[in-house]
């Protein structure tokens, strides 16, 4: 930050100038009504710049009863961890924690330390992807299997593991499911064979959620290419 020139530095440079034209301080300080020890002082000083005749910060370097590192590490602790409950809570964890200064005294600090300022957060790019919609029944229908839990089956299981079938049509939302006791291709595929006649009309695309090559049925894979 730049210093305020003020009259009294422009005098203090005019004395010391004085006495360094003259090199002599008694007879700037008798031109000047000073002494003789403070033309001395102000010349130590003077590095050719009018700034450097300022007055210093008389802030003292340290205070008996200031914060201790160990009291400013439990604020920030505290600020970190329930500063989204607001001063008062923080002061309350602090209390139980063996904090025994004020609560003016918390808050000055904590403006101090710069923690009450809000980090604006990243903002990122609003996504360009638009979703394709389906324009005709049959266009796109979505398939999903899940295993099915035994007490979710109304029926004797008799230690058999049974799978749901579903199929969504997104442009009709009809849907159609099965239930299977095994999960293989062969019961995938016969359940796209029957999937056209229950669902009533044509299906162009079917999309499923594998990922694997291994559990894609090969009928669908043919069923796909087909159409």
């Amino acid at each position: 930050m730049k210093s305020i020139i003020t009259e009294e530095m422009r005098f203090r440079q005019r004395v010391v100038v004085y006495a360094i034209k003259h090199n002599n301080n008694a007879k700037a300080a008798r031109r000047y009504h000073t002494s003789r020890q403070q033309v001395q002082r102000w010349r130590k000083k003077y590095d050719g710049t009018v700034q450097s005749l300022a007055n210093k910060s008389t802030r003292p370097h340290y205070h008996p009863n200031e914060h201790t590192q160990e009291e400013l590490n439990l604020i920030k602790h505290k600020r970190r961890y329930h500063g989204h409950e607001g001063y008062a809570q923080i002061y309350r964890k602090l209390k139980d924690a063996g904090y025994s200064r004020s609560y003016d005294s918390m808050c000055r600090q904590i403006r101090k330390m710069k923690l009450n300022i809000i980090k604006k957060r990243r903002s990122y790019p609003k996504s360009k992807y638009i979703k394709m919609t389906a324009s005709y029944p049959g266009e796109r229908v979505q398939i999903d299997v899940k295993y099915v839990p035994n007490e979710c089956i109304g029926f004797a299981s008799h230690h058999s593991r049974y799978y749901q079938i579903t199929a969504i049509d997104e442009y009709s939302r009809k849907r159609y499911l099965e239930l299977v006791n095994e999960n293989s291709t062969y019961s995938t595929s016969e359940f796209l064979k029957s999937l056209e006649i229950k669902l009533g009309f044509k299906v162009k695309l079917v999309q499923t959620d594998y990922t694997e090559e291994k559990t894609i049925p090969k009928f669908y894979l043919e069923y796909c290419c087909c159409l």
